[in-house]
């Protein structure tokens, strides 16, 4: 497997979305911190005070925007069809073989895209203290 520019700049992105999602799980970590704090304070309760779990089965995250998701995965879609000279399942897309040639070279533009605006869809809740 050779190394090219496009494929760096898919692993670039891949590693964005890692990070990204890393920092809202640092960021949900620091919100239970802070709703403990807040919890401890308001309701005078001592320190090995249980805080509440959320629903099971309930994600550990929501979603910001589905048209987001949408829209990104039919960018990485778009992508792979490129990457694979305007052909999906063996049937060619686009029969004109100068269009193919020019522009599935280009093939890491809408995944590299696409991995930058998945990891937008994911946010953490913040918890609500109750009254």
């Amino acid at each position: 497997m050779k190394i090219t520019p496009g494929l760096i700049a898919v692993l670039v992105a891949m590693v964005f979305f890692y990070l990204r999602i890393a920092m809202l799980r640092g960021r949900k970590r620091r919100y239970i911190r802070e709703y403990a704090l807040k919890r401890r304070k308001i309701n005078g309760r001592s320190k090995g005070a249980a805080l509440p779990a959320p629903e099971p089965g309930s994600p550990p995250f929501n979603i910001t925007s589905w048209w987001l998701v949408a829209l990104a995965i039919l960018l990485m879609l778009a992508g792979i069809i490129a990457y694979n000279n305007m052909s999906l399942f063996g049937i060619d897309l686009i029969k004109d073989p100068a269009f193919v040639a020019a522009y599935s070279q280009y093939w890491y533009v809408p995944v590299a895209l696409g991995v930058v605006a998945f990891a937008f869809c994911f946010g953490i809740p913040k918890p609500r203290i109750e009254d």
